[in-house]
């Protein structure tokens, strides 16, 4: 690597110039990179969350949950389904394995849940979201008022929502406990049947006159003028004159139907300080800057507060925390600097060498920012943790370059020969070193879950600003200390005049400097120990000099320590310093009628402790049968000591009376994806064992050492109500269930058929049917739909009367007819009878006249003839004038009789016409009947049933979940008193057990923490046999990795740590630091044996000459990491403090034992080698010699046989 010195010292100028790029490109890169609270964490999972509305918990896992966990289920790589379901809704929890395709995982589980949609319950709605931290919101605000509540709202939605959604970087702005209105059409059964209107016809009518219609422009004297037709609908009046059309005519919706304003009440009752309030929540674009978002939010409420008379509390928000952790670890990375800088002075005495070594801490800073900003990172907690964890090592390189350059140069002047010699003797061993670093954190890229997510740009951070170190110190360090330290000291100032300038050529063929002039590694051997050395090599000697014993002390001193892992406390990831306080109320059952007065106490009660800021109450709309939960959210003062507030608080809580129960706990809202309760999953098919095993595990932790509290998930039963169909009645009329639960529906919320702008705001525009007061008592009197089978029995009834009328007239007539001809066959009869007695009276008087004598009559005179014979023709004149008289008279009546007849025909035709349209209408109105509406209570009986209120599967078995909360520091005995229960209680059979939450999540990232750190020490092992070219060395350098972890050991049980995430991080760091300072030392060693030292002498000269750069990049990182360990400020402290006190333990343990340890075993390792060697090479030499002598003998028995010859 000492071509880099060389080139960079011969290119100084470039060199510069790349550097004020480096410096410019930095300051550009810290302004630019997106600054958030976290690492972005997506997780590889979805939610999937189903509601259909009116379904018991039974009938809704049956129907929706059980189907859709079936069918994300068979999804390739899905490896758990975990699911809730209440009345009326689902949370389905998917989860796969690290690594899958996120993207075509989650499309392939909506597309199974897409493809049962046509099975579902109708009105089922089902939505997946993907699971992650993207929807975090940047800001969480609490907007009060003295005010209208309604119109305060409208003023929010209106003129704040707008304003706050155009500030750069937000998303979106949700408005929540606003009471929200809708326009409710409540249909008139009767009148809708009667008129014969058609419901489904609303909808597009509304939305049809909602709005006025352009229809182009006409000329007038003025000019164009815009043609509109149509208005607006604008007024509950507008909505009740719109006509609708139907069979008979158009009607108007006032005639069928009543139009009103329906208020539709928050789900949940927001109130901070006792006052009631709506929350604002500002979600940010993917990529925004949060802390840009804050402020920009912050100025807009200035703004407008006094526009709308509102008071604006701020709950959340991310920016005052991310800028106070940056200051924060400014000032701590600020503080570690200037600690390291007077260790170096300390240590060199010299201001030069020590400006030059400190150069490079903020250049590799500046470089790190520049990859950060480069590859996509942020600044967040973790990468600014790294930052200044990462200032005191990547000045260790630089330490070690400056410190060789002066110590080699000695008191003459420096030369360019000089520092590429000094360079190279150290750029092997440095390069080694800080790739071993960079290589322990190459295996986090293959840690999933959370600690994989939250330490990958941690690793990525330190790598980055380790191997800017390295470059840094084998390229401007060199160059900086030809300008800085050229001179010479002034009692040799004739040597430095005497030195010869750098020519443009090759260093090697440079007049200035020849190699004979660089000093050899053996010419060091006899330079005069300085009083650091004086100090500390007697006591390394005598080490060496006793080696069983000082291997004996150093293993017990493991052993010790090691047994004092126990006494460690655990805990996951600990607090990042934003704690905020919760306080979880139950009211008695007589207090959920009135939420609000029973919160009212504890708010005042909270009010009153001086330490915290607001409280944010949370009240729910209750649940009948299940136990309501009241929240209050905390915020502490700044500055305030959380576990003191904590104290106060539970104080005046126990003081509270007839409260109910009351729990405080507190929680880190940065880390709310990263839980420390165990959540203790209780699994099988019994509902009743399930209960059973609840109440024991719960009674049994209540009190168990580790545990702070413990809750079920398990609540009381809660009542439903169930409508009991007469299956057969219902079948005969053409009900069945859907039709009916339809209708239950929409009497009770009605169907919405569109949105209106009214009054200036987009309201639903719901219809419904009267719901009977829509209360649980008067159920049944909800009108049920008229059905198919209702209406063709209506007009089969209806066809059925017409036909028996038309019978009726039909023997009517008969009868009629039967009547008349019976009167008339009686007047023939009597005629006849009359006529009969008539025929006898003339009978007898023509017997009579038979039987009288004829008397001529006496002849009469010719006048009294022509008399008589006048007589008889007036006679028969007169008779046949009467004759005439009589047949005229008869003709008459005759004609009479006939115009008599024709009337009188035509009067029945008249009636029969009017009969027969009459049935003819009677017989279409028979077609066009329709049958008549019945309440749900001529079908059904209304019941009530209780039912568990939630039910929780896990891979297809019910589960009941234990939370519980381990008291601090002590996750891992909470767990251990977990298992103790489960042992030690009489459980009932059929029900399984397994824990999850923080206790698994941590025992998932230890285990892979701990593959991790084997992983990294298999790397260090390759880098260093590559370094070393043989496994010897680097196996007595692992010797001193054990040792880092008695240091860490007693510095987490000293300071009271606990064992968590960043401590192991710290372990797996220290793989790679401790080994540093080994690694420097061995490479000298051998150096030394090279030039022809003896073992002895290299390594006691190796580790008198290491010395000084062994204890100063130790001092150096320990004293730099000091503030952090310290949390003097608080900034990220639940990352950095941490793993600062394991780096400075691990660091001091490691660098002691690396200069007692490597050079006791480093000796005894070569020794015996050296003697193998030697016992090799004896007996070599034996068989040379006896070879020789047989040689010899050969030769001497053939001299004799040729002097015989």
């Amino acid at each position: 690597m000492s071509f880099l010195t060389r080139s960079s010292l011969k290119n100084r100028l470039i060199l510069s110039l790349a550097t004020l790029a480096i410096v410019a490109l930095g300051l550009i890169s810290m302004g630019s990179l997106k600054q958030e609270l976290m690492p972005s964490l997506q997780a590889p999972m979805a939610f999937i969350s189903a509601q259909s509305q009116g379904l018991a918990p039974e009938e809704m896992a049956s129907s929706v949950t059980e189907p859709v966990e079936q069918a994300v289920r068979a999804v390739p790589g899905v490896t758990s389904v975990t699911s809730t379901t209440s009345s009326g809704g689902a949370q389905i929890l998917v989860e796969w394995s690290f690594g899958e395709n996120d993207e075509e995982t989650l499309r392939t589980i909506r597309s199974a849940t897409e493809s049962l949609k046509p099975s579902f319950p109708s009105g089922t709605e089902v939505q997946v979201a993907s699971g992650g931290a993207g929807d975090l919101p940047a800001m969480v605000l609490s907007a009060g008022t003295s005010g209208d509540q309604e119109t305060f709202g409208d003023a929010l939605q209106q003129t704040v929502v707008p304003a706050l959604k155009g500030v750069p970087g937000v998303r979106a702005v949700e408005l929540a406990g606003q009471e929200t209105q809708r326009i409710t059409i409540d249909l008139r059964p009767a009148d809708v049947t009667r008129l014969k209107v058609e419901p489904s016809t609303l909808g597009p009518i509304l939305e049809t006159h909602g709005a006025a219609l352009p229809a182009g422009q006409a000329d007038s004297a003025e000019g164009p003028l815009s043609i509109t037709v149509g208005s607006r609908l604008a007024t509950l009046e507008d909505i009740q004159a719109l006509p609708v059309p139907t069979p008979e005519g158009a009607v108007t919706v006032a005639e069928f139907a009543d139009v009103s304003i329906e208020t539709v009440p928050a789900q949940t009752i927001s109130r901070v300080n006792g006052n009631p309030s709506l929350t604002l929540q500002i979600i940010p674009s993917q990529g925004a800057n949060v802390v840009d978002i804050s402020h920009g939010v912050n100025a807009e409420l200035d703004r407008l507060a006094p526009i709308v008379k509102a008071e604006f509390v701020t709950i959340f928000d991310q920016a005052p925390y991310i800028e106070q952790s940056i200051h924060d670890l400014s000032v701590e990375g600020g503080l570690g600097l200037l600690f390291a800088v007077l260790v170096i002075l300390a240590f060199l005495r010299s201001w030069r060498s020590t400006v030059i070594a400190a150069v490079s801490i903020p250049l590799s800073l500046l470089i790190t920012l520049v990859g950060l900003w480069w590859s996509g990172n942020t600044l967040n907690i973790l990468t600014l943790g790294a930052l200044t964890i990462a200032i005191g090592r990547v000045v260790d390189d630089s330490i070690v370059v400056i410190e060789n350059i002066s110590r080699r140069r000695g008191d003459g002047p420096l030369t360019i020969d000089g520092i590429v010699a000094s360079v190279r003797q150290v750029a092997g061993a440095i390069t080694a070193s800080t790739l071993t670093t960079v290589a322990v954190f190459l295996p986090i890229a293959f840690v999933s879950g959370i600690a994989g997510q939250l330490f990958r740009p941690f690793a990525v951070t330190v790598s980055i600003a380790l191997l800017a170190s390295l470059v840094v110190s084998l390229t401007i360090v060199p160059v900086l200390a030809s300008w800085f330290l050229n001179r010479a000291p002034k009692h040799r100032a004739a040597a430095a005049e005497a030195a010869q300038p750098v020519s443009e050529g090759s260093a090697d063929d440079a007049p200035l400097a020849h190699e004979n002039e660089v000093p050899s590694e053996l010419d060091e051997i006899h330079t005069a120990p300085d009083r650091l050395q004086r100090t500390f090599m007697p006591a390394l000697n005598a080490t060496r000099r006793h080696p069983v014993i000082t291997l004996v002390a150093s293993a017990l001193l493991l052993v010790a320590t090691l047994g004092m892992t126990p006494f460690i406390q655990t805990d996951f990831l600990g607090s990042s310093g934003q704690a905020s306080l919760q306080v979880v109320q139950t009211p008695p059952k007589e207090a959920t009628a009135d939420l609000v007065a029973a919160a009212e106490p504890v708010e005042k009660t909270l009010g009153k402790i001086a330490e915290i800021d607001d409280i944010t109450t949370s009240i729910p709309v209750p649940t009948p049968g299940t136990p309501t939960s009241i929240t209050y959210d905390l915020r502490v003062k700044d500055g305030a000591d959380v576990a003191a507030v904590e104290s106060k608080v539970q104080k005046a809580l126990d003081g509270l009376a007839d409260s109910g129960t009351i729990e405080l706990a507190s929680q880190d809202a940065s880390l709310a994806g990263a839980g420390d309760g165990i959540a203790l999953a209780i699994q099988g098919n019994d509902p009743a064992a399930l209960r059973t095993a609840s109440d024991l595990l719960e009674k049994q932790l209540a009190d168990a050492d580790g545990v702070r509290s413990v809750k079920s998930e398990l609540a009381g039963e809660q009542p439903v109500l169930r409508v009991k169909v007469d299956e057969p009645l219902a079948a005969r009329l053409g009900f069945d269930r859907a039709t009916i639960a339809k209708a239950v529906q929409e009497a009770l919320s009605g169907t919405t058929v569109g949105t209106l702008m009214y009054e200036g705001r987009e309201r639903d525009i719901v219809v419904r049917t009267p719901g009977s007061a829509r209360t649980a008592d008067k159920l049944g009197e909800i009108m049920l739909p008229v059905t198919a089978q209702q209406t063709a029995e209506a007009q089969k009834a209806a066809a059925d009367a017409l036909e028996a009328k038309a019978k009726a007239k039909t023997e009517e007539a008969k009868t009629k007819a039967e009547k008349e001809l019976d009167s008339q066959i009686n007047t023939a009869t009597k005629q006849r009878a009359e006529l009969a007695g008539q025929i006898g009276a003339l009978n007898k008087q023509l017997a009579e006249l038979s039987a009288a004598p004829i008397v001529p009559a006496d002849p009469l005179s010719p006048e009294d003839e022509a008399v008589l014979q006048a007589q008889a023709e007036r006679a028969e004149q007169l008779s046949a004038l009467q004759s005439a008289i009589e047949g005229a008279q008869s003709g008459i009546k005759a004609a009479d009789e006939q115009i008599k007849a024709l009337h009188q025909s035509r009067t029945d035709a008249a009636a029969q016409q009017v009969e027969a349209e009459a049935a003819e209408a009677e017989q279409k109105a028979a077609t066009e009947v329709t049958g008549t509406a019945i309440p749900l209570a001529a079908i059904a009986t209304v019941e009530e049933e209780l039912t568990a209120p939630t039910i929780t599967r896990a891979e297809g078995e019910r589960q009941v979940t234990l939370t519980v909360t381990p008291e601090k520091g002590g996750l891992s005995a909470a767990s251990r008193a977990i298992d103790e229960a489960i042992a030690e209680t009489d459980l009932p059979a059929g029900v399984t057990f397994e824990q999850g939450g923080a206790s698994a999540q941590q025992d998932e990232a230890f285990s892979q923490l701990g593959l991790a750190m084997l992983g990294a020490i298999v790397l260090v092992l390759l880098v260093m046999v590559a370094t070393f070219r043989n496994f010897r060395g680097p196996l007595v350098l692992l010797i001193s990795i054990p040792f880092a972890a008695t240091g860490a050991i007693l510095g987490l049980l000293l300071t009271g740590t606990p064992m968590g995430l960043p401590a192991l991080i710290g372990l797996l760091m220290l793989i790679g630091i401790v080994v540093t300072n080994a690694i420097v030392l061995m490479d000298l060693v051998n150096r030394l044996r090279v030039a022809g030292a003896s073992l002895d002498e290299a390594v006691e000269h190796g580790t008198r000459l290491r010395l000084r750069p062994i204890l100063m990049t130790a001092a150096a990182t320990v004293f730099a990491l000091v503030p952090m360990s310290l949390g003097l400020t608080g900034g990220g402290v639940f990352i950095s403090k941490p793993l600062a006190i394991v780096v400075i333990g691990g660091l001091v343990s490691s660098t002691l034992l690396t200069l007692v340890l490597v050079p006791v075993l480093y000796t005894l390792v070569e020794r015996s080698r050296d003697r193998r060697i030697a016992k090799r090479a004896e007996r070599r030499a034996r068989r040379e010699e006896r070879r020789a002598a047989s040689a010899e003998e050969t030769t001497d028995v053939f001299e004799v046989a040729a002097d015989r010859e």
